[in-house]
């Protein structure tokens, strides 16, 4: 696979902080100065890593559009995690995110700071017809793709039977349903899926579900998109666990 580059300030900070994939060039616009640009190229050097100065107009040909960013990094491709890492026991009941064809990068990038935020032990995204981690997905994340494991799957029903198998409970996120999330138990070990942004969850998928959970809205509002929807929930997640410590 080929290198890719990521684009802007927190994206290339975050690549070289986490270390979990090389970082092999780093360009900085001549002049540039911030705190995070002072600490990119206080870890580059001690990483090695060669930094090279370059023209304003010469960034300005390499940028994706509207990006007014002034680093660009060239890394390794990205490396995803493994299934088994995610359902790993661990003394503490784990909580994963799965997305079920969720294809919008942004949306994936706002779903992998929420699960970072509110404690995720990692997420699983499906092969096919979903947003991988792009270098726009990690734009959207503001580099928390580097921190949070990330498990891409061919078969995410197969993914979901092992994580029953595992343990862990399986609840998905369902615009309608009659079971509140409020009303669940997410204290004990839980899978969370989040549905397509104009589809929701899938048959297979939501037939493998313990439950399907709703988030209350008021009378006459549309529902969530997929990103908010899963950050709604994480928090609730959060909220419960926090109460039982």
């Amino acid at each position: 696979m080929k290198d890719e580059w990521l684009h802007g300030r927190n994206p290339v900070l975050e690549a070289l902080r986490a270390s979990r994939r090389p970082v092999r060039e780093i360009c900085i616009v001549s002049g540039s100065r911030s705190a995070k640009i002072d600490e990119i190229r206080a870890i580059a050097r001690e990483h090695r890593v060669r930094i090279e100065d370059v023209d304003g107009r010469w960034m300005a040909q390499r940028r994706p559009e509207r990006d007014d960013q002034e680093v660009i990094a060239r890394v390794a491709p990205y490396p995803y995690a493994s299934l088994g890492e995610l359902l790993a026991p661990s003394p503490e009941p784990p909580l994963v995110v799965a997305l079920d064809q969720v294809q919008d990068p942004h949306n994936l990038g706002a779903v992998v700071r929420s699960a970072l935020a509110f404690g995720a032990r990692g997420l699983v995204i499906h092969k096919d017809r979903s947003a991988a981690v792009t270098p726009a997905a990690v734009k959207a994340s503001a580099g928390m793709t580097e921190r949070l494991p990330i498990a891409r799957v061919t078969n995410l029903a197969r993914a979901l039977d092992q994580a029953r198998d595992a343990g862990i409970w399986l609840r998905g996120l369902e615009a309608g349903s009659h079971t509140c999330i409020w009303e669940e138990d997410l204290t004990l070990p839980t899978l969370l899926v989040v549905g397509g942004e104009d589809s929701g969850l899938r048959r297979l998928t939501a037939e493998r579900m313990d439950s399907l959970l709703g988030i209350p809205l008021e009378p006459g509002c549309p529902s969530l998109n997929a990103s908010t929807a899963a950050a709604v929930a994480l928090a609730e997640v959060a909220r419960q666990r926090s109460r039982r410590t």
